[in-house]
């Protein structure tokens, strides 16, 4: 995987709004939060080195623009019209808005904006793929997929983490960048997240006590 990544530091200042966002969300949607604190947790896992934390508020705050969505739509149960679907991938460039306004870290705003591109071309908003798609964006895409892969939706029920592991797999070199699957499969396998979604939530508590973040 291409490790080439812009080096940001953040201020006490803009941890403050962060963390503040963190706590809204958190009482908007709790499970929206916790796909997010999910994600987060495992970005955490794919950093490259010094840019833990700032990969951590990329993974939590990838889908932060559905808060502009209702909860209606969020949590149809069945499938999406093309009006409906058109309206849910609005929540990618909304995301990206609301975190360039709260002075977000651009690896933050990138993974908002571009975390549903596919590394062939074909994905949202932009149609971007390959390279051109930016790291912490092409991380966040496989994470978000697994974790929502391994979680109950409305319209269906979770995969076992193996399903999930083969639907990823499956999807190399389309959906997802190769190297990046080889890297993130890797990681599943060090942190021992072969067990249950609800395990992973478990793991995301005690990580995350206190609405906390890594240094």
């Amino acid at each position: 995987m291409n490790r080439t990544v812009l080096t940001e530091k953040l201020d006490d200042e803009t941890r403050h709004r962060l963390h503040a966002t963190m706590t809204i969300l958190s009482h908007w949607d709790i499970d929206v939060f916790t796909h997010g604190v999910l994600v987060a947790l495992a970005m955490v896992e794919l950093a490259p080195i010094g840019q833990t934390e700032t990969w951590y508020w990329a993974g939590l705050f990838h889908d932060v623009g559905k808060i502009t969505l209702p909860l209606t739509l969020l949590n149809k149960p069945g499938a999406l019209d093309p009006g409906e679907q058109q309206r849910m991938r609005q929540h990618s460039v909304r995301g990206a808005q609301i975190l360039t306004d709260l002075g977000a870290p651009r690896t933050s705003v990138d993974a908002a904006r571009f975390h549903h591109e596919r590394w062939d071309g074909t994905g949202y908003p932009c149609g971007i793929g390959g390279l051109e798609i930016p790291l912490v964006a092409r991380a966040v895409a496989l994470v978000d997929t697994y974790a929502a892969l391994t979680s109950d939706r409305p319209y269906r029920r979770a995969f076992t983490p193996a399903q999930a592991r083969l639907q990823i797999e499956r999807h190399a070199g389309t959906q997802f960048d190769p190297e990046a699957v080889e890297r993130f499969l890797a990681s599943l396998k060090d942190e021992g997240w072969n067990g249950s979604e609800s395990e992973m939530r478990n793991q995301s508590r005690q990580k995350s006590s206190g609405l906390g973040s890594p240094a």
